[in-house]
């Protein structure tokens, strides 16, 4: 059944050939093949998930470097299962909102494409295979974020792609420069290097940084972070998948890969590799709320929020304990679930009222009560107000901080937190509290396509704040075992 692993990854790139000749016969027939696509793809890792057990298959090796090589491991199946899961919300989302947007058809052939490539990535044996995929997301993922063809969408895709082939190929040197010492770059928890003697400590930082860099790209690391909220000239729905699925949370995956699955927690710590990083992530956490606080486009505010919140991920790698671990890959999920939720209830807005900036929302709430009453709950969600998902995940976070004896890692996490609340709750109030400039209160919730997905969303968002445990024992394994 090993042949079984490759279902999830390339039957999305079929679909997306089929798709060239189906997606134009109506839309009727679109949305069928569009949710048929990504729904089998789900119950795919899905079957692969209840089988319970890890497999591997070696689909074509040449010599040690040059090796597609696919692996199932509980850290591969937690980010499949996020990423078919959200992908199934913005295809019945999408279903609606691209009807203004215009190219249905390109857009869904894409759509799809990215969803098998994102399980390539998932799904990666070895970091050569993963590179592969990792390279073929940027490639994919262009034509959506020009999806509109204007100048500025065209300027933004040209932004995009200089930033994520030029980290790929920072990273590329790093990984040409690993295997010339180690001759394995397979996937192995605790490292290749694990109990390897490290001739040159110097040498071995440089180059994690340089890959730690690279891969961070796609992370929105700061200084490489501006492609992120010049990509917010896509459609809504791609932004949602750029900032919450696809692209962000493959960049930082990748970097999960390489630090305990390459290099390993005891050699990072053996070389500092983590000494010059943890200063970039802090000035990423913060730089990144800051930037936010200045936003009165309502999709930069929320891009720039994303920048911060992976900045939380991220520190829950370099930190290399296990409440730090579990914290960041606790983030990865709930920030995944609040930010998908965010973006569609901006796009929602958008959609009925044109409305883009702050100054123009004021009353909104009257008019969109159920959009707002989500968008409100998933912002306090995002703060980590407790009993909401994003508190647990913070939580951890700063037990692992205190677990390096050092109170700066939870004084950032909570002035970061302020500074959440401060871009996201005004715009709450601003929608509830302000009188609405208009007359007419008819009610302008968004059609059922995209608000069930909002409130279901937002549903998932408080349910794993009061009941965390349904993922965090499965994640407190990865971490466990890859430490």
């Amino acid at each position: 059944m090993n042949w079984f692993l490759l279902v999830p990854i390339f039957l999305p790139f079929f679909l997306a050939g089929v798709g060239t000749k189906v997606l134009f016969k109506g839309e009727k027939i679109r949305n069928i093949f569009a949710v048929s696509s990504v729904a089998m793809n789900f119950l795919a890792v899905l079957a692969i998930f209840l089988q319970g057990k890890e497999t591997k298959i070696d689909l074509l090796r040449i010599n040690p470097l040059i090796d597609v090589y696919f692996k199932v491991d509980k850290l591969g199946l937690l980010f499949a299962l996020l990423a078919s899961t959200l992908w199934i919300f913005t295809t019945f989302y999408s279903m609606e909102y691209m009807k203004h947007e215009g190219k249905e058809e390109r857009f869904f052939i894409f759509f799809i494409l990215t969803l098998g490539i994102t399980m390539g990535i998932a799904f990666s044996g070895n970091l050569f295979t993963l590179y592969i995929f990792y390279e073929l997301l940027t490639l994919a993922t262009f034509p959506l974020v020009i999806h509109a063809g204007s100048k500025e969408a065209l300027y933004s895709g040209k932004k995009y792609l200089i930033y994520s082939l030029g980290g790929a190929t920072l990273a590329l040197l790093g990984m040409i420069l690993l295997f010339s010492m180690t001759s394995s770059l397979n996937f192995i928890p605790g490292g290749v290097l694990k109990g390897a003697l490290i001739d040159n400590p110097h040498l071995m930082r440089i180059i994690y940084t340089v890959m730690f860099l690279g891969f961070g790209v796609k992370a929105a690391i700061v200084p490489f972070h501006s492609w992120l909220p010049a990509a917010m000239v896509a459609p809504t729905p791609v932004s949602s998948l750029l900032h919450a699925v696809a692209v962000v949370k493959s960049g930082v995956f990748v970097l999960i890969r390489v630090s305990y699955f390459i290099f390993g927690s005891e050699v990072i710590r053996t070389i500092h590799g983590n000494k010059y990083i943890s200063v970039l992530v802090f000035i990423t956490i913060l730089l990144g709320s800051l930037l936010a606080l200045h936003q009165e486009n309502l999709k930069k505010r929320l891009a720039y929020s994303t920048v911060s919140q992976l900045g939380y991920i991220l520190l829950g790698i370099i930190l290399l304990n296990e409440n730090a671990l579990t914290g960041g890959l606790l983030h990865l999920i709930n920030h995944a679930v609040i930010k998908i939720t965010l973006f569609f209830c901006v796009g929602a807005i958008y959609y009925m009222t044109h409305k883009k900036n702050m100054d123009e929302i004021k009353g909104i709430g009257r008019r969109m009560p159920i959009t707002m009453w989500c968008f409100g709950i998933a912002s306090i969600s995002l703060v980590g107000i407790p009993p909401t998902n994003a508190f647990v995940s913070k939580w951890f976070l700063a037990l692992g901080g205190l677990s390096e004896n050092k109170i700066i890692f939870p004084v950032i996490l909570l002035v970061s937190a302020f500074l959440t609340a401060t871009y996201l709750l005004p715009i709450v109030v601003t929608a509830f509290f302000h009188k609405e400039e208009q007359k007419n209160i008819e009610n302008l919730d968004p059609p059922l396509k995209m608000l069930v997905p909002i409130v279901v969303l937002t549903t998932i968002t408080v349910f794993l704040g009061l009941f965390p445990n349904v993922i965090l024992h499965y994640i407190q394994q990865i971490a466990k075992n890859i430490l």
